[in-house]
């Protein structure tokens, strides 16, 4: 019994589920997660990194399964930076399908709405309408990176990482020009280095 089969078996399929990278699915498997809603975080830097394979993101998106984006973890991917996987989204499937494979804008909406659908949270969070939560992102396109590029979500996707003016949580600011607003971030890098390099230690002994 294929992967797939054995997880509907179990009844652990539904749009209350998401699997992450999904690089091995077949026609049969992509057809099952759309028809049980089961969503799937695509990490592509993360399987770029590891050589693990390629999602079918053109075809679960066609299909209509809930397809987001994540960055995995450090063990795989030393960038935990959303805009990594939006660019890198974009040309991964690009290199596979053609330029027609994958637009700046589906790109971009896997990192805002299609994330909000997988975490069945499409209701709240994923794109600017009345009702929803006050979740969104400020970027400034006007610098020397992005001003040459006509189009703004070109511009975002395609372009270097622009530098975030503002980042709000339910309304709530997170991040201002680029410096988080709720924590220490030096004190964050310096216990992160220690912790790292105590399991590094660990690992070594």
């Amino acid at each position: 019994m294929a992967p797939t089969d054995y997880f509907e078996s179990t009844g652990w399929l539904g749009d209350d589920v998401w699997m992450a990278h999904c690089v091995h699915l077949s026609d049969s498997d992509i057809a099952t997660f759309a028809r049980t809603g089961t969503g799937v975080a695509h990490c592509p830097s993360s399987n770029a990194r590891l050589a693990a394979g390629t999602a079918r993101v053109p075809d679960l998106l066609r299909a209509g399964v809930p397809v987001g984006l994540g960055v995995d973890g450090t063990a795989s991917n030393e960038s935990g930076e959303l805009h990594t996987e939006l660019r890198t989204a974009l040309l991964v499937h690009r290199i596979a399908g053609g330029p027609d494979a994958l637009g700046a804008r589906q790109a971009l909406r896997l990192g805002t709405h299609g994330g909000a659908q997988v975490l069945g949270r499409g209701a709240e969070i994923g794109s600017l309408e009345p009702g929803k939560l006050a979740d969104l992102v400020l970027w400034r396109l006007d610098g020397i990176g992005h001003s040459t590029i006509a189009d703004p979500v070109a511009a975002l996707v395609f372009g270097a990482p622009a530098p975030i003016t503002l980042s709000l949580v339910n309304g709530v600011p997170v991040v201002e020009d680029g410096r988080l607003t709720t924590a220490e971030e030096e004190a964050i890098a310096r216990a992160a280095g220690e912790q790292a390099h105590r399991l590094a230690r660990i690992a070594a002994a």
